[in-house]
């Protein structure tokens, strides 16, 4: 049986009661050769979890997905830094400011994946996209670095990339803009075809 491609997304959080991250998970599961998985936006749970999902399932790819409130534009990631840095909290409440998330592990990790490749999928299907290096400092760059330094750990050459997609258009309160679920799913379902061409 070919291996999988792992794709997680992640629960509600603050003031964002809906995530498109886990009805892009919830619209994709049951697709074939692809594994979906939402994590909660928990510090230590969602790299618990990750790892769970990387043993049981063995993927060939691993595509994660979180949101980004404040982009109206899908961003690829190519920096996971090994550290928490924000004042919010997690869902269970916990801050972690200014904390390293694992100690005697390396400052960061890149991505799996050459970006360009997952930057010109998502201009195919028509998604606007764009590069990022820094993915923030709450649990989505918790999670980057945990399932990168888990396959690093594990000595596995499985590629691990993490997208941020924009809040619905709505659900942005304070502004025009975001992007519709159609597109998100397009472009997904885009990277997915990228991924399995390059895994």
């Amino acid at each position: 049986m070919t291996a999988p491609i792992l794709l997680t997304g992640f629960q509600p959080f603050g003031s964002n009661v809906v995530n498109p991250t886990m009805l892009l998970m919830e619209r994709l599961a049951g697709m074939e050769g692809v594994v979906t998985a939402t994590l909660p936006v928990e510090y230590g749970t969602s790299g618990d979890a990750f790892e769970d999902l990387l043993d049981k399932h063995e993927p060939a790819a691993v595509l994660c997905f979180g949101l980004a409130a404040k982009t109206d534009v899908v961003l690829v990631e190519r920096v996971a830094w090994n550290r928490d840095e924000t004042e919010q909290a997690d869902n269970t409440g916990l801050v972690r400011q200014g904390v390293v998330i694992l100690e005697d592990a390396p400052p960061s990790y890149a991505c799996g994946f050459p970006a360009p490749v997952l930057v010109q999928a998502l201009e195919a299907a028509g998604v606007p996209v764009d590069v990022s290096d820094d993915a923030g400092g709450y649990v989505c760059n918790h999670l980057y670095y945990r399932a990168l330094h888990a396959v690093a750990m594990r000595g596995l050459d499985t590629p691990v990339a993490f997208i941020h997609v924009p809040p619905l258009p709505e659900h942005c309160t304070d502004r025009a803009g975001g992007l519709a679920f159609e597109r998100l799913e397009a472009g997904v379902r885009a990277l997915i075809e990228a991924v399995r061409a390059a895994a």
